[in-house]
């Protein structure tokens, strides 16, 4: 079984948050530490992130999603409210889709269930090849303060540090599997269980417009766009990210 690390903090209804690329559980420290006065508060790394180990070259979301499931099912954690940041809903998505009886509820929190469009897949190419000749320290500094409204964020930093710690041969692997994933409406529209999706108003990468969409296929979903927020809530606009969090946990578990 692929060695997964994660931190757990609090007690009561358990709530798995899953962190976006090229970061690792570190993103959640703050924000987990505050939701967890309600919940029980599991922030794994992905494999290949952080702490966690990468099981040979290749990635796919299903066999992460597979990696992940065995672990909570080791952990004995039950009935889990699964949120996932960016890559981290695209494997939340593939978590839902083999194992739908599995969760009680589905946030995406900056992420989508659409597949790149042929201009995204594109520049993930031009990433591949960047890291494959420059490594990987360069590209994952660089990547975070677009995910930001403003630049002067002072987690732009935090998060920068955080993410140069991911190796070339996880940036690598993680860009091709979200380069070829596939669409998911359709996992939106059979997973019976409540899904929120949370956008940023200036987020580049994923546009309001798309996420209202998206949960219109959904059965049972609810959209919150934050103002003055791109890529990064959980830092951008805590408060406001934590409350529709809270509360959509209660509702998974009235």
């Amino acid at each position: 079984m692929t060695k997964i690390f994660a931190d757990v903090k609090g007690n009561g209804h358990p709530v798995i948050l899953l962190h976006g690329f090229p970061m690792s559980h570190l993103i959640w420290k703050d924000f987990s530490a505050e939701l967890a006065k309600d919940f029980q508060v599991i922030t794994p790394d992905l494999p290949g992130f952080g702490q966690s180990d990468l099981p040979g070259h290749q990635v796919s979301l299903s066999g992460v999603a597979d990696a992940i499931v065995n672990w909570i099912q080791a952990e004995k954690i039950i009935n889990p409210v699964i949120i996932g940041h960016s890559l981290g809903g695209y494997v939340a998505l593939a978590m839902v889709k083999k194992y739908p009886d599995f969760f009680s509820g589905l946030g995406l929190f900056h992420s989508t269930a659409l597949a790149d469009t042929p201009e995204r897949k594109e520049s993930r190419t031009k990433v591949l090849d960047f890291v494959e000749r420059n490594g990987a320290e360069s590209f994952n500094t660089n990547f975070i303060e677009p995910l930001f409204a403003t630049n002067n964020n002072p987690a732009i930093s935090d998060v920068k540090e955080i993410a140069k710690q991911t190796s070339a041969r996880t940036v690598i692997a993680y860009t091709l599997a979200m380069r070829d994933r596939k669409n998911e409406e359709e996992t939106l529209a059979k997973f019976p269980k409540p899904i929120f999706f949370l956008g940023g108003e200036k987020d580049q990468g994923i546009s309001p417009d798309s996420l209202k969409l998206q949960a219109a296929k959904a059965q049972h979903s609810e959209v919150h766009i934050l103002s003055d927020c791109a890529h990064m809530a959980m830092y951008e606009q805590t408060t406001k990210a934590l409350t529709i969090v809270r509360e959509f946990v209660y509702r998974c578990h009235q």
